[in-house]
C-alpha cells in the first residue's frame, strides 16, 4: 500500500509539468502575432518599399548635381602634356513627354496595391488566429468533455451491474454498458492527441517555438452578425481586392502614358562651373550652359509596339477587376450566410444540451428505480453525449465562421 506521503509526492510530480505550462489569452497571442509574424513583417516591408520607391519617383522632378575630379597625361609629338580639372556640373530636365508624371502615377498604383496587400494579408491572420485559437479551446473542451463522459459511463456500467446482480437486468444491457466504457476511454485517448496536435496551428501564427508548451484560456472576440443584410456592392468596394485591383488599374494607365512619351521630344538643360590647368590646383576658370532638345524618330517599331503592349494591359486590369467584383460579392453572400447560420446553430445545439440534460437526469432516476428499460435509457443517455459533442464543435464553428466573414471582407483583428 503507498504511504499518502508517497501519494502526495507522486501527484506533485505528475501534475508540475502541467502547472509549469505557459498560459495565453487571446490578447496574448495577438501581441506575439504582432510581434513574431513572419508573414506579417514581409507584408509590412513590401509596403515601406513601395513608398519608398514612390519618393524615389520625384527625384526626376529636381536636378541632378555632380563633382567632378580630373587628371590627364599626355604626349603628342614628342611633346608631353599634364592637366588638373574640377568642375561642378547640373542637369535638369524640362520636358520628357510626361514620363516623369507617368512615373510617379505608377509608383502610386504599386502603393496601392502593396497596402492593399498587406491588408489581405492582416485580414489572412487574424482568420488563421481566431481559427486556431479557437481549435486549441475546442480541444480543450473536447478532452474535459470526454473525460466527463468516461465517468459517466463508468458509473451507468456500475448501475446497470447492481441491477444485474438482483436479476432485474440482463447480460446484454451488462456487456453493452461495458462496450460503452471502452469506447469513451478511447475517445479521452484521442481527444488528448488532438490537445496535442492542435496547438501547432497556433504556433505556427505566433511564431511560438515549435516545442512550445502552452494552454490556452478565455476565447476570441466575437461579434452578432447585423440584423440587416448588408449591401455587398458597397462592402465589396472597400476590400482589398478592390483596392489591389484600383493600384493595378492606375498602374497599368501609367504605363500606356510613359509609352506614349516615348514619341515626343525632350527638353534638358546642363550647366557647369570649374578650374582647369596644368598643376593642381587649377586656376584657369571654365564654365558652360547648354540645351539639348532630343526626338527619336525612329526605333525599330519598339516604341509603337510597347504602346501595344502598355494599351493591352490596360484593359488586363480593367476587365480582371469585373470579374473579381462579381466573385467577390457572391463570396460576402456566402461568408454572411454561414455566419448567421453558424450562430443560431449555437442557440439550438445550447437547447439540445439543456434539454438533453433533464431528460438524462429524469431517465436516470427512472431507471434507478425499475420505472423504464435499458433500451429507452440508454437512447436519451447517447442522446446526450452526442448533444454535449456537438455543442462543443458549433461553438468552434461559430467562430471560424466569423473569422471567415471578417477575412471575406479584409478587416479583423489586427488595426
Amino acid at each position: 500500500m503507498i504511504k499518502p506521503q508517497a501519494l502526495i509526492l507522486l501527484l506533485t510530480l505528475t501534475c508540475t509539468p502541467a502547472l509549469a505550462a505557459n498560459v495565453y489569452t487571446f490578447a496574448d497571442c495577438l501581441e506575439l502575432v504582432k510581434k513574431n509574424n513572419a508573414e506579417l513583417i514581409a507584408a509590412e516591408q513590401s509596403l515601406e518599399s513601395a513608398r519608398y520607391n514612390l519618393n524615389a519617383s520625384y527625384s526626376n522632378y529636381l536636378p541632378q548635381i555632380s563633382a567632378n575630379l580630373g587628371y590627364q597625361k599626355g604626349e603628342t609629338d614628342q611633346v608631353e602634356s599634364e592637366g588638373h580639372s574640377a568642375t561642378l556640373n547640373a542637369t535638369q530636365n524640362v520636358f520628357n513627354g510626361f514620363s516623369d508624371m507617368a512615373k510617379v502615377s505608377e509608383n502610386e498604383g504599386k502603393l496601392k496595391v502593396a497596402e492593399a496587400s498587406l491588408r489581405t494579408v492582416k485580414a489572412k491572420i487574424s482568420y488563421d488566429l481566431k481559427s486556431a485559437f479557437a481549435n486549441v479551446i475546442y480541444a480543450q473542451e473536447s478532452l474535459k468533455l470526454t473525460r466527463s463522459i468516461q465517468k459517466r459511463r463508468a458509473d451507468n456500467l456500475n448501475m446497470v451491474e447492481l441491477r444485474f446482480q438482483s436479476g432485474r437486468e440482463n447480460k446484454g444491457s451488462v456487456l453493452l454498458s461495458k462496450a460503452y466504457l471502452k469506447q469513451a476511454q478511447l475517445d479521452v485517448l484521442k481527444a488528448e492527441n488532438f490537445f496535442n496536435t492542435s496547438r501547432s496551428s497556433l504556433i505556427r501564427v505566433t511564431g511560438l517555438s515549435p516545442d512550445a508548451e502552452f494552454e490556452v484560456q478565455g476565447k476570441a472576440p466575437e461579434s452578432n452578425p447585423s440584423s440587416v443584410t448588408p449591401s455587398f456592392t458597397k462592402l465589396a468596394e472597400q476590400t482589398p481586392e478592390h483596392q489591389q485591383a484600383q493600384g493595378q488599374i492606375q498602374s497599368a494607365e501609367a504605363g500606356l502614358s510613359n509609352s506614349r512619351s516615348e514619341f515626343l521630344p525632350s527638353l534638358d538643360l546642363s550647366g557647369s562651373v570649374g578650374n582647369t590647368g596644368e598643376s593642381w590646383y587649377p586656376e584657369r576658370d571654365r564654365w558652360s550652359v547648354g540645351a539639348t532638345l532630343s526626338w527619336s524618330l525612329f526605333s525599330g517599331g519598339k516604341d509603337y509596339f510597347t504602346n501595344k503592349s502598355a494599351f493591352a494591359q490596360k484593359l488586363v486590369a480593367e476587365n480582371t477587376w469585373k470579374n473579381s467584383e462579381l466573385e467577390i460579392i457572391v463570396k460576402l453572400r456566402q461568408a454572411f450566410a454561414e455566419f448567421t447560420e453558424a450562430v443560431e446553430q449555437v442557440k439550438v445545439s445550447d437547447a439540445f444540451v439543456e434539454a438533453g440534460s433533464v431528460r438524462a437526469e429524469i431517465g436516470r432516476s427512472k431507471y434507478n428505480n425499475g420505472l423504464t428499460t435499458f433500451d429507452d435509457w440508454d437512447k436519451i443517455e447517447n442522446d446526450l453525449i452526442s448533444y454535449q459533442k456537438d455543442q462543443t464543435l458549433k461553438r468552434r464553428d461559430r467562430v471560424v465562421a466569423e473569422a471567415n466573414w471578417e477575412k471575406t471582407q479584409g478587416v479583423g483583428v489586427l488595426p
